[in-house]
């Protein structure tokens, strides 16, 4: 039993872990490229940086400090607050569901801001496209949540492949980003796709383990042990 809760806690901070940094990335994207004054004080810090560790610079700006730095910053807070909740039953409940779909939805929700943002194309291409994946990944999810546990592992796995297989496409020659997630290393681009099917394949594991042994069952079991050795 302690093998198995050791596991299982360190599955979930590595979860928790991983769904920070990816909604932490999902809203610095979309916050930079909504706001050019948002993002400034970060090229300058990544300019600055440039020169610090002799990096050649030019008049473009690759965004890699400017994007990643105040990402992991966000990250870490977000991650010490979801520590600092761990005990509740609630954090447990996102943890093993909410997250989830967060993680899946992030995709389509940085995409929609951006043509919403720039485009406004309403109910019209891409929005049919990826509106319609999402729905089909929603109910792989929930298939993969409730469904029989002989089915919902195989399940869950082919829709997380087929649902990051489409971003990928997606994101590289299916669609061009908004342009105004298409600089740097943003979260609608593939570095976006790598973390987030990192985050959903770990979260998948986490949720799966947790489902099969609620921790509430593993606590009760260990209390009927020492009750009964008592």
């Amino acid at each position: 039993m302690d093998g198995h809760k050791t596991t299982t806690s360190r599955m979930r901070f590595l979860a928790e872990a991983l769904f920070s940094l990816n909604m932490a990335f999902a809203a610095t994207s979309m916050l930079f490229g909504a706001s050019l004054s948002a993002s400034l004080p970060f090229i300058h810090l990544e300019v600055y940086l440039n020169h610090l560790l002799g990096i050649t610079q030019t008049d473009y700006i690759r965004g890699y400090f400017t994007l990643w730095i105040p990402s992991l910053v966000l990250a870490i807070c977000l991650l010490m607050l979801l520590r600092f909740l761990s005990g509740l039953r609630i954090t447990r409940r996102i943890m093993q569901s909410v997250a989830g779909i967060l993680i899946l939805l992030s995709p389509t929700v940085v995409w929609t801001f951006g043509y919403e943002l720039h485009s406004r194309w309403s109910l019209q291409w891409p929005y049919k496209v990826i509106w319609g994946e999402a729905v089909f990944a929603v109910i792989c999810f929930c298939v993969f949540l409730r469904g029989p546990r002989e089915v919902s592992l195989k399940l869950g796995l082919a829709g997380l492949f087929g649902h990051y297989t489409f971003w990928y496409w997606f994101a590289g020659n299916g669609f061009r980003c908004p342009w105004s997630l298409y600089w740097g290393p943003v979260y609608g681009d593939l570095y976006g796709m790598v973390l987030g099917f990192s985050a959903m394949l770990v979260w998948s594991f986490y949720a799966y383990r947790t489902r099969e042994n609620p921790p509430g069952i593993v606590s009760a079991g260990l209390s009927n042990h020492v009750a009964d050795a008592s």
